[in-house]
């Protein structure tokens, strides 16, 4: 999966800057994010659609109050790097990144074939791949919540999924097939698993 490439910036394209950002999350882990300054891109030129369907919260509490009720099993997990697997539509070009530009070769710029966060496009593209990904499992989503991905085959209880951007909610009644599924979407995406959840969003 070639995600970006150096290339000699052309002519007619405008290059976009980025710039690095550093956080400490909710369990500690230290993360560093290189994220394009979008505010930059130009519509119509750079990007046409922005909008990113998600799952609404009233659609979380909702499912969690039904898990609970039915003592449904629940586990999460958290998709590593998610923009990066969404293809671009659009040609996008950026700076090298601070403290990473090629030797004798400063003067190349990023031609960027997947998205990265902070591009306008980013979320759409990713979501685009994610609902390509979820429908070869198996899964179809509520035309009424673009977030609510359900799996139910002849013979197998149904699995729940509920995804908002890169964080991912599998439920259902038996905890062996939604293992099974989650190991699936586990093959497809460098995820982190993290279990049974206590927070959400």
């Amino acid at each position: 999966m070639q995600s970006l490439e150096l290339v000699d910036c052309p002519r007619d394209q405008k290059v976009i800057k980025n710039q690095w950002v550093f956080d400490v999350k909710s369990d500690g882990c230290k993360k560093a994010c290189l994220v394009v300054k979008g505010f930059s891109q130009v519509k119509g030129l750079d990007f046409d659609q922005v909008f990113s369907p998600v799952v609404r919260f009233e659609t979380v509490r909702l499912m969690l109050a039904l898990a609970t009720l039915e003592n449904w099993y629940i586990t999460g997990l958290d998709v590593w790097s998610a923009y990066l697997y969404g293809k671009l539509d659009k040609e996008i070009y950026m700076e090298q990144p601070k403290g990473f530009a090629v030797p004798r070769q400063e003067h190349k710029v990023v031609r960027l074939w997947r998205a990265l966060y902070g591009l306008k496009q980013a979320s759409l593209a990713w979501w685009h791949t994610l609902d390509e990904s979820l429908k070869e499992l198996g899964f179809e989503h509520l035309k009424s919540e673009a977030g609510f991905f359900f799996y139910k085959k002849k013979g197998t209880n149904i699995v729940i999924s509920i995804i908002y951007i890169d964080d991912a909610l599998f439920c259902g009644p038996n905890k062996a097939v939604v293992d099974a599924i989650t190991a699936q979407f586990m093959r497809k995406w460098e995820c982190r698993d993290l279990g049974e959840p206590n927070e959400f969003l």
